[in-house]
This record gives structure tokens, C-alpha cells and sequence, in this order.
């Protein structure tokens, strides 16, 4: 399988379009014929850019079929799809739907591309770090698709390299990524963490407990 994981966007520093614009790239270049996106995770947003079904208005993947795992009859139709991980906020419900759909959990373990976005990229490791309601954070079970790692997006941007050390401890992971927004990583699963490539303007962070 292989991995691509986007550290996000920063919506103050005006990054929102050209990370999706990097990203269409990166799909593109795939040459996946048909691509599942997954939008758990941003259910309300207020930026434009941001809302409703975002990746169908924006990303062009001429020639190859868009799928939206909002309807169930596309999941169904999906045949070895490039999976799209969306981020938001929304992290826990990312995870409860995908665990509660057995077909969808299927087509992304035995997916060849799967593509993450802050959130998104989150998820598929063995444990994330999430939010609670009243501010706090909380660590919870991710889709373990990276085994033993913790991901952690927006890394520079919001100073969150002791806050990965701290949620690697808490997890007992043995890796733990960190991704600037405009950037991700690129891996094929069995080379990690041994072989990888960064894309984008920012950079990568691996850490070893």
C-alpha cells in the first residue's frame, strides 16, 4: 500500500487553495482510476472554501470516477478505489463511521493508494490525539493502517512538537510523525520508516520512542 499523508491548511495564512490545489496534483499523478473520498470529519465549516462537497467542486480528476462515501450506493460501487481521507474537526465521528461501515473499512485496508488530509491523515494511524468538547485532549484509537505511529498535522504551524512526544508517551507508539501544513509524506507501508519522501513546501518530522 502506498501512504500520502498532508500535514492540512492554515486558514489565516491563506493556504486553504493552493493545498488543495497540491493535492489535486498528487491524485492526479496517481493515475488511480477512480477515487473514494471520505468526508467524516468536516460535517460544519465556515469557510467557503471548506464547504459541501469540496473535493467534487475542486479537485478535476478528468476521465476517472469521483466517489463520495456519503452515499452508501458509491461505497458499494467502489472497486479498488484510491481512497481520500478528508480532515475537520470531527475526528471521533471519522472514526466511528468508517469502523461501522465493514465494507468501507475493507476497501481502505485493501486499498494500493490511501491519501490522507490533516484529520484524514490522523486517522490512520494506530492512535491519534484528539479534542475534547471542554478544550481538552484526549488520545484514541485510530484505523492502525500505520502501525505503532501517531500522526500529528499542522506540526510548525501550531508548535506541536512537544505535544507529539507527549501523545507518543501516552500511546506507547514507537514512531511518531510530524507534518507541516503544504506538506506531506510519501511511503509504501512495508518500506516505513525506513523509506519515505516529503512533497511540498514545509517539512517532516519522525520521532522514535
Amino acid at each position: 500500500m502506498k501512504v500520502i499523508l498532508f500535514g492540512g491548511a492554515e486558514v489565516s495564512l491563506g493556504q486553504v487553495v493552493p493545498e488543495i490545489r497540491l493535492m489535486g496534483t498528487v491524485i492526479q499523478q496517481t493515475g488511480a482510476k477512480q477515487v473514494l473520498h471520505i468526508p467524516y470529519a468536516r460535517i460544519a465549516v465556515s469557510e467557503d472554501e471548506w464547504s459541501g462537497d469540496w473535493f467534487g467542486r475542486n479537485i478535476h480528476i478528468d476521465g476517472r470516477e469521483y466517489l463520495n462515501a456519503n452515499n452508501e450506493e458509491d461505497i458499494e460501487k467502489a472497486q479498488s478505489p484510491l481512497i481520500f481521507i478528508s480532515g475537520g474537526h470531527e475526528h471521533a465521528n471519522l472514526i466511528e463511521k468508517i469502523q461501522a461501515n465493514p465494507r468501507l473499512l475493507e476497501l481502505i485496508k485493501n486499498a494500493e493508494i490511501v491519501i490522507g488530509e490533516s484529520a484524514g491523515s490522523m486517522a490512520l494511524g494506530e492512535y491519534f490525539r484528539s479534542a475534547r468538547i471542554d478544550g481538552s485532549r484526549t488520545i484514541l484509537k485510530g484505523l492502525g493502517i500505520i502501525k505503532d505511529t501517531l500522526i500529528m498535522p499542522h506540526y510548525t504551524e501550531r508548535k506541536l512538537q512537544d505535544a507529539l512526544t507527549d501523545a507518543m508517551k501516552q500511546s506507547g507508539v514507537r514512531y511518531g510523525i510530524g507534518i507541516d501544513a503544504m506538506t506531506a509524506i510519501e511511503f509504501n507501508l512495508d518500506e516505513f520508516p525506513e523509506k519515505y519522501t516529503t512533497i511540498g513546501l514545509g517539512s517532516v518530522t519522525l520521532k522514535i520512542a
